[in-house]
């Protein structure tokens, strides 16, 4: 038996080292989202050389990057409880990046999408293993904050994808068509993915600068780690929390995918802007107003359990949603592209409060051997299913409620309306749970002290 619970002392890491790990953690997630969601900013143009449909480009978002993505993602947490967390994330990192070159390559929808699920193989090393890191960094009341600011990295990387994707595909589409060694002419959305893809070789050299630190809290001594059976039983034992806060996360993660892979295509067609005068200022209230969020909910988080209240982490983002909904719901049904770009700041920064308060409440209740594989059942559990519809639902209401392709923020609006209800109502009654899930955990960790 390990003699350390999570928490129970701080590794003897400078704080200067530390804001490094984060840093470097928080760059690896932006570039994630940057290979990720760069597609979304050239929906028009990929449609045009593709000849490809809304749905057909939904399954290009979604399912081509999510099924592998989240079926490895287990797997990995696998390997994370068990191996050199460090060298997995940069082998991962290095695995997206040249995949994101491949998209590149691309000529038809068909090998456009095999080189976005082989985005999505890489993607897959990164949340478990740096979640588990960041638990073996930072105590309980310091965790928070710190996986708050590697969970700003969505809005970021969305917010860069915007702020340079939008003008540099409006700059590549005015001018004719580039020609490439090998490749000869490519279009400019080919262009884009290639000058994504390529830094991210470098972020994955970054990781060799940080060290794998050492493991606290571990049940087990033996360092073989567990089998899926115990992690099955765990899961088990605490099944209403997961029903109820796992389906509260996926009804936020649909909505929130839902808006962020249709937005810049919302206010190109329903009112008339360009790329660049959606990209710039979106790109800005995202990375603002999404680090904001998401920093606010850590530190504000970790406030509140060094203060006693040890479910502070998922107290606010049941109070976030009850105040995000309203909000979501009228956002993409006002007339003015201005005032619904203005909506847009208070909405991203609610929107950017849960995703990095999961996985501190997911850390607070497992015991180390357990964490990545946490972080991994969550990945499968909601984010597969989240990304797998959300590309699909804006297009399919369009479709179902008018019979054609150019009614994306009535089906936003109507999404936000019953995701919200969901969430806030799962989240509300999973509030009890999750304190019984925290003494348990205490329970455990005393009798390891």
């Amino acid at each position: 038996m390990s003699s350390e619970a999570p928490g129970a002392s701080t590794p003897k890491h400078g704080n200067g080292y530390l804001v490094w790990v984060v840093f470097i953690l928080t760059l690896a997630s932006t570039f994630s989202i940057i290979d990720r969601q760069i597609l979304n900013v050239m929906i028009g143009p990929i449609k045009r050389d593709l000849d490809i449909s809304d749905s057909q480009m939904g399954l290009l978002m979604g399912a081509a990057f999510a099924v592998l993505y989240n079926l490895l993602s287990y797997p990995a947490g696998w390997m994370a409880d068990r191996y050199n967390r460090r060298n997995l994330m940069a082998g991962g990192i290095a695995a997206w990046s040249l995949m994101t070159v491949v998209c590149g390559t691309a000529h038809s929808y068909v090998t456009l999408f095999a080189a976005r699920m082989g985005v999505g193989v890489g993607e897959a090393a990164l949340a478990p293993a740096a979640y588990s890191t960041m638990a073996d960094y930072f105590k309980a009341a310091r965790l928070p904050l710190a996986i708050g600011v590697v969970g700003a990295a969505p809005f970021l990387g969305q917010g860069l994808a915007g702020l340079v994707g939008g003008p540099l595909i409006d700059y590549l589409e005015a001018r004719p068509q580039m020609s490439v060694p090998v490749l000869g002419e490519i279009y400019s959305w080919q262009a884009v993915f290639w000058l994504v893809g390529l830094p991210g070789l470098v972020v994955a050299l970054l990781f060799f600068t940080i060290r794998e630190p050492r493991r606290h809290g571990k049940t087990e001594a033996d360092g073989k780690g567990v089998p899926f059976s115990v992690v099955w039983s765990f899961v088990k034992s605490r099944r209403a929390f997961f029903v109820l806060i796992f389906t509260g996360y996926l009804a936020l993660s649909t909505q929130g995918w839902s808006l962020m892979l249709w937005i810049y295509e919302y206010f190109v067609r329903e009112h008339g802007l360009t790329r660049t005068q959606v990209g710039v200022p979106y790109g800005i209230i995202s990375i603002v107003a999404g680090i904001s969020g998401s920093v606010f909910a850590g530190g504000f988080a970790g406030y509140w359990i060094s203060k006693g209240r040890k479910d502070g982490t998922l107290r606010l983002v049941f109070i976030g949603t009850c105040l995000l909904g309203p909000s979501a719901v009228v956002l993409t049904l006002l007339p003015s592209a201005y005032a619904a770009i203005a909506l847009l700041i208070p909405v991203t920064f609610l929107m950017a409060m849960p995703p990095g308060l999961i996985s501190s409440a997911l850390q607070q209740i497992a015991p180390n051997e357990l964490r990545g594989q946490m972080i991994a059942f969550y990945m499968i559990a909601v984010n597969f299913l989240s990304y797998l519809v959300a590309p699909q639902l804006p297009p399919a209401l369009d479709l179902l409620i008018y019979g054609r392709e150019d009614t994306l923020g009535v089906s936003i609006s109507v999404l936000a309306a019953i995701n919200y209800s969901i969430a806030a109502i799962c989240i509300g009654f999973g509030l009890r749970y999750f304190r019984k899930a925290l003494k348990d955990a205490e329970a455990w960790q005393d009798k390891l002290l």
